[in-house]
């Protein structure tokens, strides 16, 4: 039943359905608005599903999220324990089996997932690498490496110019250049920092006080 979900589970089905039915800014304004929608509904989240499908459709692969969570989860019991890996590695590892084997919007959501993948799976970042490489294929080292050179050669963003973009209510680019910073060097704390603005802006303060210690415990 809807109302059993957790808050992640109808996140993840707010984005399916958001995903399928907008693109370009509308999309990202929708997901961005997600944790508002989950904290004034807190406890009707099933009427909040039933409003989104009504509204904007049921998404085509309706089934995908909460099928792939529960491969996720048999992988995880299933595989034996791993070497412990660093969450930056195990987001490069997963970015680069999906670059390999996904193109166009499944990419891109697929992209945006992991962070959600890698806090739900947090201690099991090598079994679920495993899922990913036997569901859709391992990496390819040349894929890998073109992917790296293409995010290197864009426009690197500063943490100035990041927090410009936030004061300046852009908050996509902001997003965007606060994702590749992290993905880049997950130990900064000045990024953790420019994540803490980031929530607080767009009225978030739950996640910009967690940044603001993570950021705290790496300085």
């Amino acid at each position: 039943m809807a109302g059993e979900q957790t808050r992640g589970e109808v996140t993840a089905r707010l984005e399916a359905i958001f995903s399928s039915a907008m693109e370009g800014e509308e999309l990202e304004k929708a997901l961005i608005s997600i944790e508002k929608r989950l904290d004034k509904f807190e406890g009707k989240w099933g009427g909040l599903i039933k409003w989104a499908e009504q509204k904007y459709g049921k998404p085509e692969d309706s089934e995908q999220p909460a099928q792939e969570e529960k491969e996720q989860d048999q992988k995880a019991s299933e595989q034996p324990a791993q070497v412990e890996i660093s969450r930056e590695e195990a987001f490069s590892a997963l970015e680069s089996i999906f670059r390999s084997n996904i193109d166009g919007k499944e990419l891109e959501k697929m992209i945006g997932s992991i962070e959600k993948r890698l806090d739900k799976f947090e201690g099991k970042w090598p079994k679920l690498i495993l899922w990913a490489e036997e569901k859709y294929g391992k990496a390819d080292a040349n894929v890998a490496v073109a992917s790296e050179a293409t995010e290197a050669s864009q426009e690197t963003q500063g943490i100035e110019q990041t927090l410009e973009l936030i004061v300046g209510g852009e908050y996509e680019s902001a997003l965007k250049n606060l994702k590749h910073m992290v993905s880049e060097d997950s130990s900064d704390s000045d990024t953790w920092n420019a994540f803490s603005s980031y929530f607080s802006s767009i009225g978030l303060s739950g996640r910009a006080k967690a940044c603001e210690e993570r950021a705290e415990s790496l300085s």
